[in-house]
C-alpha cells in the first residue's frame, strides 16, 4: 500500500499517511513531539530524528509482523521513505528556527 504524508505542527507534528489506491484510502496519523527538545544542540536533533524514524516505521505498518515473511514489502519502505523524508524537511525548518533563537 503506497501512503503520502501530511503534517500539521502545533507542539507536536503529526504525520499522516493515507494510501495512494483509487478504491481503498486508509489515513493513519501519529504524533511526534518536539516541546521537550533543545533542537539548537546535537542531542536535540538526534532525539527528534529518532522520534521521526519510530513514528514513520509506525505509521507505515513496519512495526506489524507479517506471517510468513520477515522482509519488508515494496510498498511499505517506499512509504516509510516519503514519510520520513517528508518529516525531515519539514522539521529542517523548525530545527533552523530554534538554533536562530526563535
Amino acid at each position: 500500500m503506497f501512503k503520502t504524508i501530511s503534517i500539521a505542527l502545533a507542539g507536536a507534528a503529526l504525520i499522516a499517511a493515507p494510501a495512494v489506491s483509487a478504491e481503498q484510502r486508509e489515513t493513519q496519523t501519529i504524533g511526534v513531539s518536539f516541546d521537550d527538545l533543545d533542537l539548537a544542540t546535537d542531542n536535540g536533533r538526534e532525539e527528534l530524528d529518532r522520534r521521526i524514524h519510530n513514528a514513520a516505521k509506525e505509521v507505515c505498518g513496519m512495526n506489524e509482523a507479517t506471517t510468513g515473511s520477515r522482509i519488508t514489502d515494496r510498498q511499505t519502505r517506499q512509504c516509510y521513505r516519503d514519510a520520513k523524508r517528508q518529516m525531515d524537511r519539514h522539521f529542517a525548518e523548525v530545527v533552523e528556527e530554534q538554533r536562530r533563537g526563535g
